[in-house]
């Protein structure tokens, strides 16, 4: 768990997977040009659901932008920034952590969902 509370919520609710994460951060390493999906897919071996499920839940977090027609690392504001870095800080020294963050929060949703077919006696 990061000493930084803000980082550890950061993380639970920009990142619904690794997958994610590691889509951010190969933005981040070329933020100069725009990646289509199809050459997300290929640089990351990854299926076209995961890439465009990442991008989108990307987009809506503020972190990256469409622009001609691809994705680009563009975070919205300083403070976005500065906590993606800080995320990537912590990825690369403590990668087992930030998984357990981000697996804790997925698994938090599905309980949610799960709870919700749970038939109850009123």
């Amino acid at each position: 768990m990061p000493a930084n509370p803000a980082l550890a919520a950061f993380i639970r609710d920009h990142f619904r997977s690794v997958w994610t994460l590691e889509l951010l951060l190969f933005l981040k390493s070329d933020s100069s040009t725009a990646w289509r999906n199809e050459a997300l897919v290929q640089a990351l071996r990854a299926s076209d659901a995961i890439v465009t499920k990442s991008v989108d839940i990307l987009v809506a977090g503020g972190l990256i932008i469409l622009d001609d027609g691809g994705a680009r690392y563009s975070p919205a504001t300083d403070d976005l920034r500065h906590l993606t870095e800080e995320t990537q800080a912590l990825y690369a020294s403590k990668p087992d952590a930030v998984r357990r963050l981000i697996v804790s929060s997925s698994g938090a949703d599905l309980s949610a969902f799960a709870d919700s077919f749970r038939l109850r006696r009123d």
